[in-house]
């Protein structure tokens, strides 16, 4: 009776950390491995100068992870380069941020908080700081309570074990922004081999980083409207000036993409105010 109650409450607490974290959307969390991440970057503004991170393992062993800063910039298909140095017009926000703990040790379904906060105000200029907080996996044990088994020295044995990483944006902004954002460069193109891919591009132009969600919809002939992609968490860091994206759609039953036109519209994410918007005629 004590074990399946044991049992009970040990499921009962990871359904309540998965829930938690679903509710939370998957827009606004990340994952690798048995690591949730709640949000998934963090930006301190003038008055914002304290956030907590929340993570939660969702595995059935216990981990340790290391949390620390790495440096990234970002290339023109969205993919990150890890760097030593600032490219020109980039700055680095891991001088002007504390975290702790820098190590957090997780049970299996249990979570934690790390706080992180802005130092040497007095530092910062006009601008925008950006740096990566990334949490890595160290250490991997088996359940609380689990005997250790016996191994013939005699064998030979081979363990592998995957170290799994991740890491989220940490944004400093101090100051108005002046970034301005366009689309361009739509094309759309249907093979038998990838389907119904849009392409276009994202520009950004200013002094702060632009992130937010695009949204295809298809106009069709007779005006109906369908909505045929969606991409939730898109940004053009600082210093970059382009995205390039390919997109592939959706294509509702019974629907051809012949005429009408293609909409293309980039929302802030928190807001969902419309930051550029494009279309393209069939």
């Amino acid at each position: 009776m004590i074990m399946k109650e044991y049992c009970f409450k040990k499921n009962l607490l990871r359904f309540f950390l998965f829930s938690v974290f679903s509710v939370l959307s998957v827009n606004k969390t990340i994952a690798q491995g048995d690591l949730v991440v709640f949000p998934k970057r963090l930006v301190f503004e003038e008055r914002n100068r304290t956030q907590q991170i929340n993570l939660a393992n969702i595995g059935k062993d216990s981990a340790v992870y290391n949390i620390s800063f790495v440096e990234f910039r970002m290339n023109e298909s969205g993919g990150f380069e890890e760097i030593t140095a600032p490219d020109l017009g980039q700055q680095f926000a891991s001088p002007f941020l504390r975290l702790y703990p820098r190590q957090v040790t997780l049970a299996p379904n249990e979570s934690q908080t790390v706080k992180v906060q802005v130092i040497n105000t007095s530092k910062l200029q006009a601008g925008e700081y950006r740096s990566h907080l990334y949490f890595r996996a160290i250490k991997s044990s088996k359940p609380l309570g689990q005997e250790k088994t016996e191994v013939d020295p005699a064998a030979l044995s081979v363990k592998i074990e995957a170290v799994f990483g991740v890491s989220i944006a940490s944004i400093i902004r101090k100051g108005e922004s002046d970034t301005s954002v366009t689309l361009s460069g739509l094309e759309y193109i249907e093979t038998a081999e990838s389907g119904s891919v849009l392409n276009f591009d994202i520009n950004r132009k200013g002094n702060m980083s632009t992130y937010g969600d695009i949204t295809v919809s298809y106009n069709s002939p007779k005006n109906i409207v369908y909505e045929v992609g969606k991409i939730n968490g898109i940004g053009v860091y600082t210093p970059g000036t382009l995205r390039k994206n390919q997109m592939r759609l959706q294509k509702p039953e019974g629907v051809n993409f012949a005429g009408g036109k293609f909409k293309v519209v980039y929302t802030e994410n928190e807001s969902k105010e419309i930051i550029a918007e494009k279309e393209l005629n069939l």
